[in-house]
């Protein structure tokens, strides 16, 4: 035990200082490729890549139980309720304008993969961080419904305000609150899919998804994607969604999340027939 402690840290303080040099090297636009959209993909997967190595040691050594156990059925009745988030997520990808021509892919299909690697990498450090270790914590400290409604609110607002770092890298304020808002949102709703299902790795892959069908068109290509239709759609998909995780949330008696955070409670002790 004492060993794998030792290695989490040392692998914590490699990756820490390797995230710092890189870190550094994109505050100071250091450029690794010529092209500055592939820079920027290259740049954010190796620094988000790093930072979801660092909080996984800190989520491990925190010894919170925040990944998929047993009984496999009852999860799998867990995973039944992502499914609105997950057409969520897909519903980002504007699939009627590209198939109509509106919009395109215009880059090769390796950089397709490696910009679908950094929406990984992205989705892995931010919810190993805010839904692993943020939440979970505040949550250990809820006992009614009612703490555990303003724990998601308000662990979704610090992650949506955690988006005004882009300010400083150059990004517009109107665009950077519109990211805060939205941000917000499906911060919550991946606290959500976590709070029912208990396991991490559901808002990563929900937060993988819907960035990477969210920023494949305005990123590797061009075009119109967003429409009258598509905007009523989904904003209906989100009404409809959010209604259905609310109802969830006030029917449901016990969380996976919830439980499986709470201490065992110690063995009693054996009677013992015999007289002293």
């Amino acid at each position: 035990m004492q060993r794998k402690k030792n290695s989490l840290f040392i692998i914590r303080i490699i990756s820490g200082i390797a995230l710092v040099v890189l870190v550094g090297l994109e505050l100071f636009k250091v450029k690794l490729l010529g092209d500055a959209v592939h820079n920027e993909i290259l740049s954010v997967l190796l620094t988000r890549s790093l930072a979801a190595v660092f909080f996984l040691t800190v989520l491990l050594e925190s010894g919170d139980r925040v990944a998929c156990r047993k009984p496999a059925g009852e999860y799998l009745k867990s995973l039944a309720l992502v499914i609105p988030a997950f057409l969520v997520a897909v519903n980002n990808l504007p699939l009627v304008s590209l198939i109509i021509g509106d919009c395109r892919v215009n880059d090769t299909a390796l950089w397709v993969f490696l910009f679908a690697l950094q929406c990984v990498a992205v989705g892995a450090f931010e919810e190993l961080a805010f839904r692993g270790i943020l939440f979970p914590y505040f949550l250990k400290k809820c006992r009614t419904k009612l703490q555990i409604f303003f724990c998601i609110a308000a662990t979704s607002c610090v992650f949506g305000l955690y988006h005004l770092f882009n300010l400083m890298e150059g990004a517009g304020i109107g665009d950077v609150l519109l990211q805060v808002g939205y941000s917000a949102l499906i911060g919550a709703m991946c606290a959500a899919c976590m709070l029912l299902t208990g396991d991490v790795a559901v808002p990563i892959v929900l937060h993988s998804v819907y960035n990477f069908c969210g920023l494949l068109v305005p990123k590797l290509g061009g075009g119109k994607w967003w429409d009258t239709p598509t905007v009523i759609f989904t904003a209906v998909l989100g009404t409809l969604t959010f209604a259905f995780y609310l109802t969830v949330f006030l029917k449901k008696k016990t969380f996976r999340l919830k439980e499986a955070l709470e201490p065992a409670a110690a063995p009693e002790p054996e009677e013992n027939d015999q007289n002293a």
